[in-house]
């Protein structure tokens, strides 16, 4: 099955989120664990942000414009999820972290996990996130497309910024607009008071009397 059949596949209302989950998984899986992997260098983190990316890429098909590019969109969502379980440490690079959502840790005894196991546990977790409405929350924090409905990268959070940080842009931007309208105001005020007639009209004429 090619890209474009799949995505009209995962299109149609007839398919079960999670069979559409596992036509993505035996499609492109195995790349996106490996890219997962790679970025997260944690087995564990990687299986939740491969289960996070399949149940996004289905809440969000209809975004992508161009049905080919559906491998370079999933890549996407998938770097989307791992940048979510990173921190940027002052200096440093980012630095994988657990979410609450992730589930606690898995070590098979030290043997590597195989790929029928892996596809299991992932399959399996999304399933079981089905009916605790995981799916609407995964789905709601992905919330920024560009044009061709590629997910729009955020940077990772730097480890121990309070949360007044993150609020600080929009508090510049309102602050700027504040500022921008008591100028205009003062502005306006300054012209209208050029243009008034002098008072009294006519002058001052009391010494003619």
């Amino acid at each position: 099955m090619t890209d474009p059949d799949l995505v009209h596949l995962l299109r149609s209302s007839r398919i079960h989120p999670t069979d559409a989950c596992a036509r993505l998984y035996d499609a492109h899986g195995a790349e996106l664990y490996r890219a997962c992997r790679a970025a997260l260098g944690d087995p564990d983190l990687a299986r939740a942000a491969l289960r996070d990316t399949l149940i996004a890429a289905r809440a969000h098909i209809f975004r992508l414009h161009d049905p080919a590019r559906l491998r370079e969109w999933l890549l996407a969502l998938a770097a989307a999820e791992c940048a979510r379980r990173s921190v940027r440490p002052a200096g440093g690079l980012p630095a994988p972290r657990r979410a609450a959502d992730d589930g606690p840790p898995y070590r098979p005894g030290g043997a590597p996990e195989g790929a029928d196991a892996l596809k299991v546990r992932v399959l399996s977790a999304v399933a079981e996130s089905d009916a605790s409405g995981y799916r609407e929350r995964v789905a709601a924090r992905v919330h920024g497309f560009d044009r061709s409905g590629f997910p729009v990268a955020r940077p990772p959070r730097a480890a121990g910024d309070p949360p007044v940080v993150r609020i600080i842009p929009g508090v510049a931007v309102v602050a700027c607009m504040v500022l921008l309208l008591v100028l205009a105001w003062s502005a306006y005020l300054h012209a209208t008071s050029d243009a008034a007639p002098p008072w009294p009209p006519g002058g001052d004429h009391s010494e003619d009397r």
